[in-house]
């Protein structure tokens, strides 16, 4: 039985990593998809996200969460059009 609760705990960690490491590659991607922001807010943003990853990773979804979702919209907008068959 106690080998099933290390595989449990095992999974869950693991889990837990992995959607850790979206959520970092999706932030890392946002902020140098903004234009608005400068290159060094954009340096301590990076260096805050090393440091104190959960903190920063959080910090920065509550500050920035319409700006993701609006430079995500637009992205795939951009990707959609340039991916359109051609008429030639």
């Amino acid at each position: 039985m106690d080998s099933f609760w290390t595989i449990f705990w095992l999974g869950a960690i693991a889990f837990a990593f992995l959607a850790y490491l979206l959520l970092l590659f999706a932030i890392s991607a946002d902020l140098f998809r903004d234009h608005g922001t400068s290159g060094w807010m954009k340096a301590f943003w990076v260096c805050f996200l090393l440091l104190v990853p959960f903190v920063s990773a959080l910090i920065y979804v509550i500050l920035k969460s319409d700006g993701i979702a609006e430079r995500s919209r637009t992205t795939s907008r951009i990707q959609s059009r340039g991916a359109a068959p051609d008429g030639g």
